[in-house]
């Protein structure tokens, strides 16, 4: 893409996010927001495929450090231990309750929205990152292999937007203080995930090499 070009979707996102603030993602339409950017709204589909797909990007432009950090998670399998694992990500994906609850309540009422929602059996972006680590882990024996990844990587998304709708801790939504009620959840859900029933998922330890070390 060309600088011009790369100027002109910053443009979008940037504008996107300002009426998102303002308005609502119900009320944000894409003719609302070409306008707003000084853009035509056949120039913005030449950006974005759809208004899904403007919206999504809005919300991970925002939050751009922790999508940095889940698209390393995959590569996270076989170290330390899942749970942890886990609770770091969901602790990190807490930081996107604000902007992605209004945007899944929007697409439930908007039907351009409603189409543009990804097929059944993938996921995209973060949660479809999730969904890869589980599948690695499930690689090493650390977690079951008759699990499907990606329905196990929608149930702890819905259990963490679950805990967004109860009392928080601390005043502090998601500093260290709330990261217990996270871990509590993880460990929850992976009592049905543990390969090894006769321990805890919160002893789950990364593979050793021969000699005893982690590998």
């Amino acid at each position: 893409m060309s600088a011009r070009g790369d100027a002109t979707r910053a443009k979008l996102i940037a504008t996107t996010i300002r009426l998102v603030s303002e308005l609502g993602y119900t009320k944000t339409t894409t003719r609302a927001i070409a306008q707003a950017a000084g853009i035509a709204e056949g120039t913005l589909y030449r950006h974005f495929p759809d208004k899904a797909t403007l919206f999504g990007a809005a919300v991970l432009h925002k939050n751009q450090q922790v999508v940095d950090w889940v698209e390393n998670l995959p590569d996270r399998a076989g170290t330390a231990t899942v749970v942890d694992n886990l609770t770091d990500c969901l602790t990190h994906l807490a930081a996107l309750r604000t902007d992605v609850i209004p945007l899944e309540l929007a697409i439930l009422t908007d039907p351009e929205l409603a189409r543009a929602a990804p097929p059944p059996g993938s996921l995209p972006g973060p949660p479809g990152q999730l969904a890869q680590y589980l599948e690695a882990e499930q690689q090493l024996g650390r977690l079951r292999r008759d699990a499907d990844p990606v329905h196990t990587a929608i149930v702890l998304l819905a259990m963490l937007f679950g805990l967004a709708i109860s009392p928080p801790r601390s005043p502090a939504a998601h500093s260290a203080s709330a990261m217990p009620t996270i871990r509590d959840a993880v460990e929850l859900v992976l009592q049905g995930l543990d390969p090894h029933p006769a321990r805890t998922a919160a002893t789950t330890k990364p593979p050793r090499d021969e000699h005893g070390g982690t590998q």
